[in-house]
């Protein structure tokens, strides 16, 4: 990363200090007047390229000039200032030459390096004493200019629109675009507005992201072009909240970095507390949740007055997700994006594990979300707002499904899908019909005997044949638990130890609904 820049002077403002009589005579192109001045060196040696600072005007009586033969030499010498950064050339007359040589005049004027003359009456103290001056003024008013600047933004910060006033107020005194993103790299304050038409949005999202990703804090991105912007992460070490971005064009100097630092510092405290407010919101819409499973729909909609944009009305449907462990930082922010801009429409978590509520009209576009990502989801029947207890189970049923299948993708609920071969069945008169048929004596013998064969069939049947496990749920010895099951397979004509037959008692037990399920 280049050096901070400090306090400069143009060029045409020293020239232009009468008292020293200064004359340019070569080098004068439409851009020397605005080229930057940072020092005054004086210095006589052959080759002072090497011990000069860029931004430099150097000053020389041409006490060595007398070495140059040709029109190659004083190019190289010309040539070995512009590739130290020299801004400007200053030969005094009277001493050495009485006239600055020719060959130096012509090196200058081919390569564009300002030469001027300084007169036998003018000391190089002078110059130098001027120049300082001239720094020191201009670095008062940029102490000035950053006070002000900084006493500005602080106040805007305190508006009810704080991040969003500081970034205005910061990019009219910076004369360059701001930026805040969050920590996916999406823009959530920018200005000035007239310049948002021509904000690199994708570059700057990538390039938020590529900062956060390495684990810095600070970084510079340079274009092609020369303009480029300065980049510093928001938040603490570990709790990133997202990204100052910052036009620039050149290296800023120290007013401008005090000025980037104090924005970040606000901005850094005005994300907080919106992340706070935010975090509030999730539990108050958790809270909003277990009041809707719970059938205490008045008071949920009483608590979703600041946590929700609208609460849900009409049919609704539950989406059920897991979080993969490496998730794609666009998936969370297109959720966001979907979750601000859709009344009707909330995410929560509830059993630990994330959830979407929303109205019907929302279905097309959380399918477009969790297909475009590649994500399963289980997604629920239409159900009322009472009913959401309901619409969650389905939904955790629609994805263990999704679960099970090799497209990433959600999955609705179906109940023909979803509750099994039994629920196929029970739609069925025939089926129904065989089932009693089948269990008839077994009923007939209980009725006529004032008998339990049934009840121990069903409980024997839910325990997978554990005779100790049935006895104990129904209070009975286990040897007059294993006679009455022995009972029922002799009254149907059965061998109990066959799964199938085990299956076909179970469902016909299911379908005819005598017995708990």
């Amino acid at each position: 990363m280049q050096a901070v820049q400090g306090p400069t002077i143009e060029l045409g403002e020293l020239l232009h200090q009468y008292q020293l009589e200064l004359a340019l005579i070569a080098g004068a192109s439409r851009a020397a007047s605005s080229r930057p001045v940072q020092w005054v060196h004086v210095s006589e040696l052959e080759d002072p390229a090497p011990f000069l600072t860029p931004r430099t005007v150097l000053l020389t009586t041409g006490a060595r000039f007398g070495s140059m033969r040709t029109d190659a030499d004083a190019g190289d010498y010309v040539q070995r200032l512009i590739d130290a950064g020299v801004t400007a050339l200053g030969v005094a007359v009277g001493l050495h030459w009485d006239r600055v040589p020719a060959l130096v005049v012509s090196a200058c004027d081919r390569l564009d390096l300002p030469l001027f003359r300084v007169p036998y009456d003018t000391a190089f103290i002078e110059i130098v004493q001027t120049a300082a001056r001239l720094l020191e003024a201009k670095t008062r008013d940029r102490d000035i200019w950053s006070l002000e600047s900084q006493r500005a933004v602080a106040n805007a910060s305190l508006h009810r629109d704080g991040l969003g006033a500081a970034v205005r107020e910061a990019a009219s005194r910076l004369g360059h675009w701001v930026c805040v993103t969050d920590r996916f790299g999406r823009v959530v304050e920018f200005a000035p507005e007239r310049a948002r038409p021509d904000l690199p949005v994708e570059w700057v999202r990538r390039e938020a992201r590529r900062l956060i990703e390495r684990g810095v804090s600070a970084g510079r991105i340079e274009t092609e072009s020369g303009t480029g912007m300065q980049l510093q992460t928001l938040g603490r070490q570990g709790h990133v909240l997202g990204v100052l971005a910052i036009e620039e064009r050149g290296v800023p100097d120290i007013a401008e970095r005090a000025l980037h630092g104090l924005v970040a510092a606000l901005a850094t405290v005005q994300l907080e507390h919106r992340s706070g407010i935010r975090s509030a919101q999730a539990v108050l819409r958790d809270a909003i949740v277990e009041l809707l499973l719970a059938e205490q729909l008045p008071l949920a909609e009483r608590l979703s007055t600041d946590a929700l944009t609208r609460f849900p009305r009409g049919p609704v449907v539950v989406v059920r997700y897991a979080m993969p462990d490496r998730l794609d930082p666009t998936f969370a922010e297109d959720l966001q994006s979907l979750d601000a801009g859709s009344p009707g429409l909330f995410t929560a978590t509830t059993h630990a594990a994330p959830l979407i509520v929303a109205e019907s009209r929302h279905l097309p576009a959380i399918r477009r979300l969790f297909t475009a990502h590649g994500l399963g989801a289980g997604i629920s029947d239409r159900v009322a707002l009472e009913n959401l207890r309901e619409g969650l189970m389905q939904a955790e049923l629609a994805l263990e499904r999704s679960a099970t299948t090799a497209v990433r993708a959600p999955v609705e609920y179906s109940p023909a899908t979803h509750e099994g071969v039994i629920h196929l069945l029970d739609g069925l008169p025939e089926a129904k019909q065989r089932a009693e048929l089948l269990l008839a004596p077994v009923r007939h013998h209980d009725l006529r005997h004032d008998d339990r064969i049934e009840e121990a069939l069903t409980g024997w049947l839910a325990h997978h044949g554990q005779t100790s496990a049935a006895s104990t749920e129904l209070g009975v010895h286990r040897h007059t638990l294993r006679s009455r099951v022995q009972t029922a397979a002799q009254l149907l004509q059965v061998d109990l130890d066959s799964p199938d037959t085990r299956a076909e008692l179970w469902a016909a037990l299911r379908l005819t609904a005598r017995t708990p399920d």
